[in-house]
């Protein structure tokens, strides 16, 4: 009978953890990795996980563990089947652990050795992003991406953008809009002073890092904001790696199981600065009445 090297089912229920519930993924891959320790594909997904939850050292070290055994293993160095794969999930792996260390010259050198593996938009972005750090872009001559706002941040970082980035989440500005945004705060959501408050928070150990370059951090304040016209009690934002500085922030869900801090210590406060006037509130509401 063939040893069996993987298991399809159990892998996908650990890839199906990763979004909502990180922490439980990392324990599903650890179970399904001690049954399958040479399905290198499942352990390469394994040390990105492990960059998402920022244990940036156990990810290089098991990196490091996956080049030398798989190597040194001629059945999937020559013969299994997810070995594709397996190449596109280590160059990503190792990208995230490159990122994290700010080491931009060696991902610019992965970049050129892997070049099929990442689409256009990503491709550029990571290189524009890492010649940037290096000193390599001339700002003055720069082209000034018009419709890429996060490349125009990494060059030349400012606050004004980013708060004019995410006034399309703002309910004033999508009471008279025809397409309204999915993902909206709503009227009375003291903006100005939860940004000033959340950056107590960031950076620090409660973000995620869950792109190239940027850190992922989750906050709960009750009924912030609407997805699709539901009430959430959570938002998202993005900065760039272990920098204030802000990408984005909109309200988001599903975040039970993920690193959140609570804000709702700040609705007392909130309550009497209440700065929106009734009229908006209730013309908001007028045109998202369900809840």
């Amino acid at each position: 009978m063939l040893k069996k090297y993987f298991s399809e089912n159990e892998f996908q229920y650990a890839i199906s953890l990763l979004e909502n519930n990180p922490y439980a993924a990392k324990e599903r891959f650890e179970e399904y990795l001690s049954k399958y320790p040479t399905d290198y594909y499942a352990r390469a997904y394994y040390v990105i996980l492990l960059t998402r939850i920022c244990l940036f050292k156990e990810a290089e070290k098991e990196y490091n563990n996956i080049i030398e055994q798989s190597h040194n293993d001629s059945f999937y160095a020559y013969g299994a089947n997810r070995i594709k794969g397996f190449k596109h999930n280590m160059a990503i792996a190792k990208l995230k652990i490159l990122g994290s260390q700010e080491k931009y010259q060696e991902i610019l050198l992965l970049l050129q050795n892997n070049y099929e593996l990442l689409n256009d938009t990503d491709r550029r972005y990571i290189s524009y992003y890492c010649r940037s750090k290096l000193g390599m872009l001339n700002i003055e001559n720069t082209p000034r991406y018009e419709n890429a706002y996060r490349f125009n941040q990494s060059v030349d970082y400012n606050e004004d953008m980013f708060r004019l980035h995410i006034k399309k989440h703002e309910a004033d500005y999508n009471i008279d809009v025809d397409e309204v945004n999915p993902a909206i705060f709503v009227p009375d959501f003291p903006l100005d002073n939860i940004i000033d408050e959340i950056k107590k928070y960031i950076p620090s150990d409660k973000g995620l890092f869950l792109g190239y370059f940027d850190d992922t951090y989750y906050f709960k304040y009750d009924n912030c904001g609407r997805i699709n016209n539901k009430l959430v009690s959570y938002f998202k934002v993005v900065c760039f790696h272990n920098t204030v500085d802000f990408i984005t922030m909109y309200p988001t869900n599903e975040c039970e199981k993920l690193p959140v801090v609570d804000l709702n210590y700040l609705k007392e406060k909130d309550e009497k600065t209440k700065v929106k006037t009734l009229s908006q509130i209730d013309k908001f509401n007028k045109r998202f009445n369900r809840k």
